[in-house]
Order: structure tokens, then sequence, then C-alpha cells
């Protein structure tokens, strides 16, 4: 009984369809309440929009970067959404929440933070600035300059809201001077004991 009255049921829903499917629409509704959509990842402004070539990072010098159209920045910098600020730190030991607050300050919130730091740094020092970083929301990359400079522009092609704090490489004469000098100093303690 109850499959009867389904299959009629069915039939008619069928036959609805069918006379819904076979109408034609003659022209789009341009009225009011009509439903538009913006798309935000594409700009209409030309000063705003992507299509104009972004500076990039192109090399780490110990004195500085270079970018892509062959200017040079010396020390540390700051990257916002392709703007170049110098960063007033001297070395991963200066990174503190006062020094980042330019990265904490920026609404909305970055999609990530690139920090490129002048050499291999101990992991507790890396943990406090992803500590300091986690209370404001911020997602973080923390790497060698080198690598940094490499994600930022990856990420900044991409169209991602990123920003970046870079410090100079230490040079490899300077790192091999002071690494032969603690050998030296630990060679000493040693002999002296």
């Amino acid at each position: 009984m109850l499959l009867i009255k389904t299959s009629s049921t069915i039939k008619r829903l069928l036959q609805n369809i069918r006379r819904f499917h076979a109408s034609k629409i003659f022209r789009e509704y341009d009225g009011p309440g009509k439903t538009t959509v913006d798309i935000i990842n594409i700009n209409k402004t030309p000063e705003l929009s992507d299509t104009k070539q972004r500076n990039s990072i192109k090399s780490c010098l110990p004195i500085g970067f270079t970018l892509s159209d062959a200017s040079l920045l010396l020390g540390p910098i700051a990257v916002l959404n392709g703007t170049f600020f110098s960063w007033n730190v001297g070395s991963t030991n200066d990174i503190n929440e006062e020094t980042l607050s330019l990265f904490t300050v920026l609404y909305p919130v970055l999609d990530v933070l690139v920090l490129g730091l002048e050499t291999k740094c101990e992991y507790s020092r890396i943990r406090e600035i992803r500590e300091i970083l986690r209370k404001y929301n911020i997602k973080s990359e923390i790497s060698e300059v080198q690598q940094a400079c490499g994600i930022y522009n990856f990420l900044a092609n991409d169209g991602r809201y990123v920003a970046a704090g870079l410090i100079p490489p230490i040079s490899e004469r300077f790192n091999t001077h002071r690494r032969l000098s603690i050998e030296n100093a630990e060679a000493k303690k040693l002999t002296d004991q």
C-alpha cells in the first residue's frame, strides 16, 4: 500500500521536473534584490592590482640584501606587503616582544611571519620567539636567512599576506675567526687545568 502511494508521488515529481527543465530562460534578472558576487583577490584599481611586478629579495650579503631591481638594502630589514623598512635589531638575541611589535600591530593578522636569523640558533631561543608570536596569534616560520628569503619570496608571489624580519648572515670569514677564537679559548682553558 505504501509502495503504491509513493510511486504515484514519484510520477508527479518526475512530470514536474520535466516541465521545469523544459522551460527556457529568456534573459537574466537585472532588478532589485539581484544577488551579486565580488571576488576579493582581483582588484579593479590598477595601483592595487597584482599585475605590477613586486620586488623580491635576490640575495643575502653580510652587509644587507639585494633586491630584484638591483637596489641594495643595508642591515636588518622588515618587509611588509612589498615595502622594505630598516629593522632595528643587531642579532637574534635582540629579538623580543618590543622589536616584534612592528608585526604584532598589523590588522588583519598576518598569514605568516617569516623570520630569517643570521646563524643557526638554539631551539630554546626559537621557542621563546614563537611563544611571543603565538600570544598574538601570528603563525611563524623561523629559519636561517638564506632559506627565509626564499620562503618569503614564494609566499609573497603566491599572494599571501606575509611579512618578514631578516637579519643579514654573518660572513664566513667572521664566523671562521669567531669559531677559531672560541676553540683556542677552550683549548687554553683545557691546558690551564
